[in-house]
C-alpha cells in the first residue's frame, strides 16, 4: 500500500515520456459552488456520466456523494471562479503509482505530477522517478497555489521569485526608488507588499534626510509617503492581519496630520518673504512657531511609536497567511473601479449643491484614486491611466489649492489668537483667489458630472 506522495509541476513534454508507457486515461471537469459556512464545496464529472459532490469541513473531513446529472447541471450553472477540465493519465509500475494531470482551456500548459510511494527509501531508489527527473520543474508539495481550489477559483499558477524583487528594491538608491515600477504579472498579496515596502524604506531614507537638514521639500515627501502608504493599507485591507492593518493605517493618518501645522508654517514662511506687507514680527512669529513644530516633528520621527510601526509592518509583507492567488492587475482594477464608482456618487450628490463636508470627502476619494493611478500607472494602462488623470486634475488642482487656503486661514487665526502681540496682522498672507478658486471647482463639478470613467 502507497503510504507517502509527492507532487511535482512538470513540464509539457512528458507526452513523450507518456506515449511509450501503458496508462489508465480518464477526463474529469471540477468546479466549485459559494459553500455553506465554515466547509468547501465542489463537483465533479468524471466522463462520460458519474457525477459527484464533494464537501469538506473546517476540520479538513470530506465528504462524497453521487448525485444525478440533473443536480449537476442545475449546480454548474452557478459555479464560483473556472470550470477546471483535466485529463488524468495514470502509470502503475511495481509498488509505484504516477499520476499526471493534463490541464486545458484556461490552465492549458499546466501539468502536474503526483507519485504515490510506500515510503521515502522507495521513491530514493525508484527508476522511474530517475527518468522522470528531466521533465520535473519543482517539487511544488507545500505551494498551495498548485492545489484544486487556487487553480479553479483564482488566475493561472505564475512563477517568480519574490525574494529577488524585494533585493531589486533593496539595490535601488532611495533617491531613484521613485521610479521603481512594480511587475505586471505577480499575486496582488505580492504586488503591494512591494509597494508597501518601497514606500517603507523611502520613509526611513527621507525621515534621516529630515532629521539632518529640516527641508520643506523633505518633509512634504515624507507626509505624501504616510498618507499613500494608508491608502494602499485601507484599500488592499483584507491581505494584511487586521489588527496590524488597523494599528499601522490609524498612525500613518495621525502623524500626517500632526505634521500638517509644520507644513503650513513651511509654506507661510516662504510666503512672507515675499509680501512687502507682511510685518517683520509676523516673520519673526512663523520663525519661532516653525522652530517650535520642527524639534516636535523630529522628536515624532524618533519616537518609539513611529519605529514600531516602520518594523511590524515590515515583518508584516513577509508573511504568507494571507495570500491571495489573484491577479494583481485585476485586483488593482478593480480597487480603481470601486473607487471610481464612489467618486462619481459624490459628483451626482453636487448636483443639488454641495458644502465643505462634501468638497472634503470629494477630495479624499480623489487622493485615493490618485495614489492608485501613480503607483499601478503601468499595470493599469500608460493610456488609460493618463486619461483619467487629466480629467481628474481638472477638479483636483483648484479643489486642493481651495483647502490650502481654508487651512492656511484656519491656522493664521490660531497663530493671531495665540500669539502675545495683539497686533498682529496676518492679513497679508491670505488667499486673495478663494471667488476664482469656487468657480473653477463649481465649472469643473458640472463638467466631471458628464464624464464617464472607464478602466
Amino acid at each position: 500500500m502507497n503510504k507517502i506522495q509527492h507532487k511535482f509541476l512538470i513540464s509539457t513534454d512528458i507526452q513523450r515520456w507518456l506515449k511509450k508507457k501503458i496508462v489508465n486515461t480518464e477526463k474529469i471537469e471540477q468546479f466549485y459552488v459559494k459553500p455553506d459556512i465554515d466547509t468547501q464545496c465542489y463537483y465533479l464529472k468524471h466522463f462520460p456520466d458519474t457525477y459527484t459532490k464533494v464537501t469538506i469541513s473546517r476540520e479538513g473531513k470530506e465528504n462524497i456523494v453521487p448525485v444525478c446529472e440533473e443536480i449537476y447541471l442545475s449546480q454548474r450553472k452557478n459555479h464560483i471562479g473556472r470550470k477546471v477540465v483535466k485529463n488524468i493519465y495514470t502509470v502503475c509500475t511495481h509498488e509505484e503509482t504516477f499520476v499526471f494531470s493534463e490541464y486545458s482551456k484556461t490552465l492549458e500548459g499546466l501539468y502536474i505530477l503526483v507519485a504515490y510511494f510506500k515510503d521515502e527509501k522507495a521513491m530514493g531508489e525508484s527508476e522511474t522517478m530517475e527518468t522522470l527527473q528531466p521533465f520535473i520543474l519543482k517539487e511544488i508539495d507545500k505551494d498551495e497555489k498548485y492545489n484544486d481550489r487556487p487553480l479553479s477559483l483564482y488566475v493561472k499558477p505564475m512563477e517568480y521569485n519574490l525574494s529577488k524583487l524585494f533585493e531589486k528594491i533593496d539595490a535601488f538608491e532611495p533617491a531613484n526608488l521613485f521610479f521603481w515600477q512594480v511587475p505586471n504579472r505577480l499575486y496582488v498579496r505580492d504586488g503591494v507588499a512591494l509597494i508597501v515596502y518601497k514606500n517603507l524604506r523611502l520613509l526611513n531614507y527621507y525621515k534621516m534626510v529630515y532629521q539632518q537638514k529640516h527641508l520643506s521639500a523633505t518633509l512634504h515627501r515624507l507626509r505624501v509617503l504616510m498618507r499613500r502608504t494608508a491608502t494602499i493599507l485601507e484599500t488592499f485591507s483584507d491581505l494584511f492581519s487586521p489588527y496590524i492593518q488597523r494599528f499601522c493605517t490609524n498612525l500613518l493618518l495621525r502623524y500626517h496630520e500632526e505634521t500638517k501645522l509644520l507644513r503650513y508654517l513651511y509654506f507661510l514662511d516662504e510666503l512672507c518673504s515675499t509680501r512687502e506687507d507682511a510685518k517683520l514680527s509676523l516673520y519673526s512669529e512663523l520663525k519661532s512657531l516653525t522652530i517650535q513644530e520642527e524639534v516636535a516633528v523630529t522628536q515624532m520621527l524618533l519616537s518609539k511609536p513611529f519605529m514600531h510601526l516602520i518594523q511590524i509592518l515590515a515583518r508584516e509583507l513577509h508573511e504568507q497567511e494571507h495570500q491571495q492567488f489573484k491577479s494583481l492587475k485585476q485586483e488593482v482594477k478593480k480597487a480603481v473601479r470601486k473607487h471610481l464608482k464612489a467618486f462619481e456618487i459624490l459628483l451626482s450628490k453636487t448636483k443639488e449643491g454641495y458644502d465643505e463636508d462634501l468638497l472634503e470627502q470629494i477630495y479624499i476619494s480623489l487622493d485615493s484614486l490618485q495614489t492608485h493611478l501613480e503607483d499601478f500607472f503601468h499595470i493599469i494602462g500608460e493610456k488609460e491611466a493618463q486619461m483619467i488623470v487629466d480629467e481628474l486634475n481638472i477638479l483636483l488642482k483648484p479643489l486642493r489649492e481651495y483647502r490650502n487656503c481654508k487651512e492656511r486661514a484656519i491656522i493664521l487665526k490660531h497663530i493671531k489668537e495665540q500669539s502675545e502681540n495683539s497686533t498682529l496682522d496676518t492679513d497679508p498672507l491670505m488667499c486673495e483667489d478663494v471667488k476664482v478658486l469656487e468657480e473653477k471647482i463649481e465649472n469643473a463639478l458640472k463638467l466631471l458630472r458628464s464624464s464617464k470613467f472607464y478602466i
